[in-house]
């Protein structure tokens, strides 16, 4: 029962993510990725990892994501229409490349049956607070940082080109 609750979860997650991909407006590929992340934390709450799923909610849709829509709508010019995609594809070819990952995502779910673990194989301590504050800043420390860096570099350099644009 478990294999097809992530099954399910991991579908409509695969299916947000190209909603993310192919949406026309900005906006709509925002509710897309608020989707993908609901699905997300929905995987996360399966694999009984609570905290982390609740900290993908709060923070990533509540707060990153409402930061993505604030700039969308900031920096959209009414008159400007953004053009971000290649020539219109053929229905028929996404549907078919949506039912071809299906059909490969749910032949590897079958084929794997130890990779999704149940909760009765998880350790007590398995999605606790201290569990991942131990991954990060023991076992991670340095590619913890290195993210944290990599984000810093991108807000001044996005700072600097909507500076120079005005």
């Amino acid at each position: 029962m478990a294999l097809y609750v992530q099954a399910i979860l991991g579908f409509f997650l695969v299916l947000s993510s190209m909603g993310v991909i192919f949406a026309r407006k900005p906006v709509y590929s925002s509710l897309s990725f608020l989707v993908a992340l609901l699905m997300l934390a929905a995987l996360y709450l399966q694999l009984s990892a609570e905290f982390i799923a609740v900290m993908q909610v709060l923070v990533y849709a509540g707060a990153i994501l409402v930061l993505f829509i604030f700039v969308i709508v900031l920096f959209q010019d009414a008159h400007q229409k953004i053009n971000l995609y290649a020539p219109k594809s053929s229905p028929i070819l996404i549907g078919g490349a949506v039912g071809l990952l299906l059909a490969s995502y749910i032949y590897l779910a079958s084929k794997l049956k130890g990779i999704f673990s149940s909760q009765e194989d998880l350790p007590p301590w398995f999605g606790t607070v201290e569990a991942l504050g131990k991954a990060l800043y023991l076992d991670y420390f340095f590619p913890f940082e290195a993210v944290i860096l990599l984000f810093l570099i991108a807000i001044v350099g996005s700072l600097f080109i909507a500076k120079k644009e005005r």
